[in-house]
């Protein structure tokens, strides 16, 4: 009898060592409830952000209000805070302590994105479903899905998975991975305080 039970989170984390390792990302692995889903996202953390961050006392910042409004700002950089539109000026006060300085008429943002998602690697029973919740990511890093067993309909699933750029890998259990469409690599366009939003939110679970 085929099974179409998902495999553990542990199962996913060893197959996401393999597969991360043969695609190219090396980096931190963890199991998270993200985009509405469990995944097992391979990472970088940005030791110095985290490191600052925990000395200012701040931990994730997931305010899409504050991050679209330090978005417009320059890293590192002064902005003269007369240069600010009133909105932006009445953000100021709320701004959690160690995400940006403000002195001497200047206001200099010090947050930066405290991590990198590369890869999100998602259980699924049907390959469709896995085309569905590995979708989810697409805005934020590369994706695959894992399936226990290989699909009847191989064809059409190289084909759509293929054109979406999600990876494919069927782990029975005891045996190694087989990859049967590779993940593509995450292109992005352009950075938006929603994909800050879904790194700082990985971040609250993994720090």
């Amino acid at each position: 009898m085929t099974s179409t039970a998902e495999l553990s989170a542990e199962a996913i984390s060893e197959i996401a060592s393999v597969v991360s390792a043969g695609a190219g990302f090396a980096g931190c692995r963890s199991t998270v409830w993200v985009q509405g889903t469990c995944a097992v996202l391979s990472f970088r953390l940005d030791k110095d952000e985290s490191d600052r961050r925990r000395a200012a006392g701040l931990g994730a910042i997931t305010s899409p209000d504050i991050l679209h409004f330090l978005l417009g700002l320059p890293t590192g950089k002064p902005v003269a805070l007369e240069a600010l539109t009133p909105a932006e000026r009445s953000m100021l006060r709320t701004v959690p302590q160690g995400t940006i300085l403000v002195s001497a008429g200047m206001v200099i943002r010090q947050a930066v994105p405290p991590l990198g998602v590369e890869m999100a690697m998602v259980p699924a029973r049907s390959w469709r479903k896995g085309l569905e919740r590995a979708g989810r990511f697409a805005p934020f890093c590369s994706r695959a899905m894992v399936l226990r067993t290989p699909p009847r309909d191989l064809d059409a699933l190289r084909l759509e998975a293929g054109f979406y750029g999600i990876g494919v890998i069927v782990a029975a259990g005891g045996t190694e991975p087989d990859v049967l469409v590779a993940p593509a690599r995450f292109r992005r366009n352009r950075f938006t305080a929603a994909g800050w939003r879904f790194l700082e939110e990985v971040y609250r679970q993994v720090r």
